[in-house]
This record gives C-alpha cells, sequence and structure tokens, in this order.
C-alpha cells in the first residue's frame, strides 16, 4: 500500500500522513492544535472514519482491486479537507481528520456528512465496481476531551458506537466509555466460552396450524457465565460482531443445532431446525462451506436445515445476500425471513428473494386479539406470504385463542409460550411425546 510523507500544515495547504508513524504523527498535530490560539477559541474535532466490509470486497472484486478502492478513496477524503486541516491514513481502512475552527458539534456533523457523501461515491478499478460503507466517530474539544491521546479514545468509542448501533456518523458521549469498556469484558469471556461449555442451543417447538404437529424446532443460543449468570443474546451477538467473533460463534451454532438433530431419537419424526444468522454473516460466501461441512460430520440432510433472516439484514447488501442464499437454497436449506413487518424490504425485492417462509414478528401476535389494528397487519402478511407462494409462521403465540384464530386466517405454523418455552435439548423427546399424547397424536 502507498506511503504519502508528512507534510508540516500551513495556512496554505492541509496536512496529510500515512504510514507506519501515522498514529504517533497524528497524536502531534493534534497537541499542536491544541496548543494553538484558534483551539481556545473554537476548539478542534477529531474524526475517525472507517471503510467497512473490506473482506467481502476481497471477495468479491480480488485483493488487487480492493486495495485499489480502498485507495481510491483515500484519495477522494484528502481533498475535502480545508486550509489547515490535517488527514491520515492510520490502517488499511482507516483513516483520521483534525479539524480546528469548528465551533459546535452540529458543524462536525456537517464535515462527517461531507465525508460520507465523498467515501460513498462509487469506485471503479480493473473492471470492478462498488459502493464502500463508512462510518465515523467524532470527538471534540474541549466537550469531550482535553488532551490528544483521549480525544483519540473518545473518537475511538463513538466509531464502535457507530458500528454497534449502524449509524453512519456518532458523536461521542461519556456514556458509551462505559458500556465500551463491559463489551470489552464480554469479549475476553466470549472467547473461551464455546470451549468451557458455557455457551449452548436450546430449541423452542414450531407447530404446524390447525393440527398442532410438531414441524420442527428453533435453536436460540444461551450463554450462562459463571461469575455473572445469563447474558442477553441482544449483548453478546452484538459484541461477536463487534470485535470480530461473529465467525466461530456461527460456526458454532450450526454444528451444535446439525448434531443435535442427528443425535434426537428417530421418534422424534423428521423434525427442523433453525437457525438464525446476522446481516454480516448472510452476504459471507463462506457460509455456503460451513453449512455443508457441519451437515456432513453431523449426517444430516439439508432439507432438515432452515436459516433464519430478517428482512431488514437481507437489505444490508442485497446482490450478496441474494447469492448466498441461493447457493443455500439449491443445497435443500429451506430459508425464513425473519420478524418480518418491523423492517424495510419493498415488495419488489420481496418477490425475488429466494425464501420459503415469513416469520410474522411476536410484536403483532401477542395482542392480536385485543388490538384490530394488530389483527390486521397479521391476517395482511398471512395474505401476502401466500400470495407469494410462502408459508407463514407466527412467533409469539401465548395462548390457545390466539393459536386457533391463527389457524383460521389460514397461517402454516405458529410457536410461543403457549406451546413451549426455548428448552435444553435433552427436553425435546420428552416435550414431544407428552404433546402428541396430550393431542391425540
Amino acid at each position: 500500500m502507498p506511503h504519502v510523507n508528512s507534510i508540516e500544515a500551513t495556512n496554505a495547504s492541509p496536512q496529510v500522513s500515512a504510514g507506519s508513524s501515522a498514529y504517533a504523527d497524528c497524536l502531534e498535530a493534534i497537541r499542536t492544535r491544541l496548543a494553538a490560539r484558534e483551539a481556545k477559541l473554537y476548539g478542534i474535532a477529531v474524526l475517525l472514519v472507517y471503510v467497512h466490509e473490506f473482506e467481502r470486497l476481497t471477495a468479491s472484486a480480488g485483493a488487487v482491486n480492493a486495495v485499489r478502492m480502498v485507495d481510491e478513496v483515500r484519495n477522494r477524503l484528502s481533498q475535502v479537507m480545508r486550509p489547515g486541516d490535517y488527514f491520515a491514513r492510520l490502517g488499511e481502512r482507516k483513516f483520521v481528520f483534525v479539524l480546528s475552527n469548528l465551533r459546535n458539534e452540529g458543524h462536525a456533523l456537517l464535515a462527517a456528512n461531507k465525508i460520507l457523501r465523498t467515501g460513498a461515491e462509487t469506485v471503479a478499478t480493473g473492471g470492478q465496481h462498488a459502493t464502500l460503507r463508512l462510518s465515523v466517530g467524532i470527538a471534540m474539544h474541549p466537550a469531550h476531551a482535553r488532551g490528544a491521546e483521549e480525544l483519540m479514545q473518545s473518537a475511538e468509542t463513538a466509531l464502535l458506537e457507530g458500528w454497534r448501533t449502524q449509524q453512519q456518523a456518532v458523536v461521542y458521549a461519556e456514556r458509551m466509555r462505559a458500556e465500551l469498556a463491559a463489551g470489552w469484558d464480554l469479549e475476553t469471556q466470549l472467547a473461551s466460552a464455546m470451549e468451557h461449555g458455557d455457551l449452548a442451543l436450546n430449541y423452542q417447538p414450531k407447530l404446524a396450524l390447525p393440527k398442532l404437529e410438531l414441524v420442527g424446532v428453533e435453536a436460540l443460543m444461551r450463554w450462562n457465565r459463571a461469575d455473572a449468570g445469563n447474558v442477553p443474546p441482544s449483548v453478546f451477538i452484538d459484541v461477536a460482531e463487534m470485535t470480530g467473533q461473529i465467525d466461530p460463534l456461527t460456526r458454532f451454532a450450526f454444528q451444535r443445532a446439525l448434531r443435535q438433530l442427528g443425535e434426537w431419537p428417530k421418534a422424534l419424526g423428521k423434525c427442523r431446525v433453525a437457525v438464525n444468522v446476522t446481516p454480516s454473516i448472510i452476504c459471507n460466501p463462506d457460509l455456503v462451506e460451513v453449512i455443508r461441512g457441519a451437515a456432513d460430520v453431523a449426517s444430516v440432510t439439508l432439507d432438515r436445515l432452515t436459516v433464519e433472516i430478517t428482512e431488514n439484514a437481507l437489505m444490508v447488501d442485497r446482490e450478496r445476500s441474494h447469492r448466498v442464499l441461493e447457493e443455500l437454497r439449491e443445497m435443500g436449506v429451506r430459508i425464513s425471513i425473519d420478524d418480518f413487518g418491523t423492517g424495510y424490504s419493498s415488495l419488489a425485492y420481496l418477490k425475488r428473494v429466494p425464501a420459503d417462509e415469513l416469520k410474522i414478528d411476536k410484536s403483532f401476535v401477542m395482542n392480536m386479539l385485543a388490538d384490530a389494528a394488530d389483527a390486521r397487519v397479521v391476517e395482511q402478511i398471512i395474505a401476502l406470504g401466500h400470495g407469494f407462494g410462502l408459508e407463514v409462521v407466527a412467533e409469539g403465540v401465548e395462548s390457545a385463542e390466539v393459536a386457533a384464530k391463527l389457524a383460521t386466517l389460514g397461517c402454516d405454523f405458529a410457536q410461543g409460550f403457549h406451546f413451549a418455552r426455548p428448552l435444553p435439548p435433552k427436553e425435546i423427546p420428552g416435550w414431544a411425546q407428552e404433546w402428541r399424547r396430550a393431542h391425540g397424536d
């Protein structure tokens, strides 16, 4: 990757730095500006810029083209600076701006939006085209920090907050530091949790309507820390995404779920198992080999596996996710669109997405008997799913009355606490036997 030597900033030109000493150069540039009279009058801002999904770009465009595309983004970003600004490349896909004479956070956000617009323009090299996704973390002096190192740390914290919440531009807030510290503590624990048995899969039954026959289970990951009790999935999945541990976590889920499917007694029947995947994973072509390998080891046919993905996740990278889903379906895997009704997928995309079923979000199902609007949403989603040739699953069924109403509306499947809470794997066969006995199956 090309290096650009540091150039002293003057009133006529911005300062640019890159290479192994870029971080030290950046700290020195911040200190110089903090000592200037303008900083005392107006303050300065540090903006950290990160280019996302470099691995996927490398996989689709090739390593050489991916590097050239990020280089082109670097060249474009260097053009948005004003006289007296500082710009550096801190790593393969991270950049920093140090901006003077910004009077408030609003001005810093305007600068961030300009950076985002510039970076989002399509880049082309070697016959390949791509639009890169950027995010910006912002910290300001004196509001957020006094010294150079603390300013950089605060900007880094804001950048990680943006990563966690999927916001493109985030201004530092003090609460973020404590939340980040808690996240890093979880990171150190999560790395060994799979090996030590702290991570496990529970399974929630899924039943066919109207006869209430067991047709499958949904695998739900649980983490029980010896020192802190249960960690909510919404927390540790975010930590795994943020710290790069989502790949081994996903591999663990598929290996464990498919192995369990093969270990359950034949009396349980040919039920399927559903596994949820995150937006970053569904766009990764390696997922296909992970699933194929897990099925081979477990000696389970892939027509017994369902992959669940939220509709919002499908919209993150339509082209790549579509290719991965198509390949999975060709292998026999069933595809389910989870939490349907809460996202922003378009009907134009829905008619093309390679899917087999929709899962109605539980927020509509739980109150459908008391809320006419929720009832209409459920009814329309069932009709919409059937119109596209998809089967429909209702989540969050908590009473026999809701189950009966769903059956009259033509809903195909249901799951929820009325039937069973998520159960440890050893309890599923016993639950199935009792359920069949109670319902004459």
